[in-house]
C-alpha cells in the first residue's frame, strides 16, 4: 500500500481542521496529517468551506490499483495488430515520451486507464485482460 503520499498532485490541497466531524474518514485531513516533517508549506482547505450540511472540500478516503510497465501487454498480439494498438495508446495518452513514462513507471496508470486498454485490446478481439509488470494500490484523489 502506497501510503507515502508520494502520487499525490503538486495541486491537491490538504486539511488541517481537528474540529471537524468528518475528519476520519476525509483522505485531505488524513493526508495532513501524514506530511513529511520536512515539508514547511502546502496547499491547504479553509474554514469557509465548512457548512452545516458538511465540507465542500470532502474527499473519501478511496484507493485504487495503480499499475505500470508493457513488458507483457503485447505478449499474445499478432504481428498485424501491434502496431495499430500501439499507436492507438500513444495517440491515447498523447504522445509517445508520456507512453514510454507509463512503460518506465514514471507515471501510472489508473483503473480508468487499466479499463481503457483492456477495451482497447477487446475492440481488436483480445478477450484476457491485460497484464502489467507492476501493480499497487495507493489513495484515490
Amino acid at each position: 500500500m502506497c501510503t507515502d503520499f508520494s502520487n499525490m498532485p503538486t495541486d491537491w490541497a490538504v486539511c488541517f481542521m481537528h474540529d471537524c466531524i468528518l475528519k476520519e474518514q476525509c483522505l485531505r485531513y488524513y493526508a495532513g496529517k501524514l506530511l513529511p516533517v520536512d515539508q514547511h508549506s502546502a496547499l491547504t482547505i479553509l474554514p469557509s468551506t465548512r457548512s452545516t450540511n458538511g465540507c465542500k472540500e470532502f474527499h473519501t478516503m478511496q484507493t485504487e490499483r495503480l499499475a505500470w510497465g508493457f513488458s507483457l501487454l503485447f505478449d499474445d498480439v499478432k504481428h498485424n495488430d501491434y502496431r495499430s494498438l500501439r499507436r492507438s495508446m500513444e495517440t491515447h495518452f498523447g504522445s509517445r515520451f508520456v507512453y514510454y513514462r507509463f512503460h518506465r513507471g514514471i507515471n501510472k496508470l489508473s483503473e480508468e486507464e487499466q479499463q481503457w486498454i483492456d477495451e482497447l485490446f477487446l475492440r481488436y478481439g483480445y478477450a484476457v485482460p491485460r497484464v502489467y509488470d507492476n501493480y499497487q494500490t495507493c489513495w484515490k484523489y
